[in-house]
């Protein structure tokens, strides 16, 4: 492809309409940072066609109409006209229905799907960005900070006092004072644990609370922080090193949770009793595995159409 600038745009549209797909494979997400990075050009209309899509808002109005549009032109319309004209409706329903993605990932600098990724960053600090979770970093000569829009993170962090290290999550803030931390931003509350050292935690309305080692703070809008003391330090981010701890959860939570590593799609439609609860080890990446086991326990028949699907009845 020559660069110019339209083939450029075109480019970067493909990358944003892919992303709002929400079927963007591992192998296109390195192909598209490749792009991104190869040449000043492409993430400056990159960055260009992410302004237009972040201000973007469609309203049922606008959806139907453009379903009745692609009814109407669809039966007077030869097979390739209408080939093209699937192509920019498919955009068009990306849009539509995934807009909301599409602002968060345009967001971010990393996110992930169903895999675990470790990030290196330029002061030498570590993130590890659990699945379905997604950031953005911004460092200057005199501040390191990232905003963890989505999802679970953990921070290994290099300590500097003249460049501090900040997290933001929803309305908190950490202030990082030398430690390893985990922080959750996948449902209401906030959490913040520590595993090492020591973080310092301020949200609106509420005074900054200290946490040290093996602390939990959990953050709710209508509810008083509450912090949690004496934690367990190897249960602290399991999932980072690829385990998941579960302690007493009920097997809607725990399939909830292990689908989230799964690749593909996990149905609960049987209804185990409410008495039933699952505690265990499992590892991420052996998601069948897991499944296989609350099926056992909640008397569940377990049920594979292809390596993608498993449903629990």
């Amino acid at each position: 492809m020559n660069d110019n600038t339209p083939d450029i745009a075109q480019t970067a549209r493909h990358w944003i309409i892919r992303m709002a797909s929400g079927n963007m494979t591992e192998a296109e997400l390195e192909q598209f940072h490749t792009w991104r990075k190869a040449a000043p050009e492409h993430e400056k209309e990159f960055q260009k066609e992410c302004k237009l899509w972040r201000s973007l808002t469609v309203s049922p109005t606008q959806a139907q109409a453009v379903r009745l549009t692609w009814h109407r032109k669809t039966k007077r319309r030869t097979l390739k006209t209408a080939f093209v004209s699937f192509t920019v409706l498919a955009a068009s329903f990306a849009v539509i229905f995934y807009a909301p993605l599409v602002k968060l990932w345009l967001q971010a600098d990393q996110w992930t799907g169903t895999t675990i990724q470790t990030i290196s960053l330029e002061d030498g600090s570590r993130v590890v960005l659990d699945s379905e979770s997604a950031l953005s970093i911004q460092y200057t000569p005199t501040q390191r900070h990232i905003t963890l829009l989505r999802g679970n993170a953990f921070f290994d962090v290099k300590h500097d006092p003249s460049r501090p290290f900040q997290v933001t999550a929803s309305t908190v803030t950490i202030n990082d004072v030398g430690t390893q931390f985990e922080v959750r931003n996948d449902h209401a509350p906030v959490t913040i644990t520590v595993k090492e050292g020591i973080v310092d935690v301020a949200a609106p309305h509420e005074a900054s609370v200290r946490l040290r080692a093996h602390e939990r703070l959990a953050y709710q809008h209508t509810t008083p922080p509450l912090i949690e003391h004496n934690l367990n330090p190897d249960d602290i981010a399991a999932w980072s090193h690829g385990e998941l701890v579960l302690e007493n959860a009920t097997v809607a939570d725990a399939v909830t949770i292990l689908s989230r590593y799964h690749k593909g799609a996990v149905y609960l439609l049987g209804s185990a009793p409410s008495t039933t609860r699952i505690s265990g080890i499992f590892r991420t990446d052996q998601t069948n595995d897991a499944l296989t086991t609350i099926a056992a326990t909640a008397k569940l028949k377990m049920r594979t159409f292809s390596k993608y699907i498993v449903v629990l009845e």
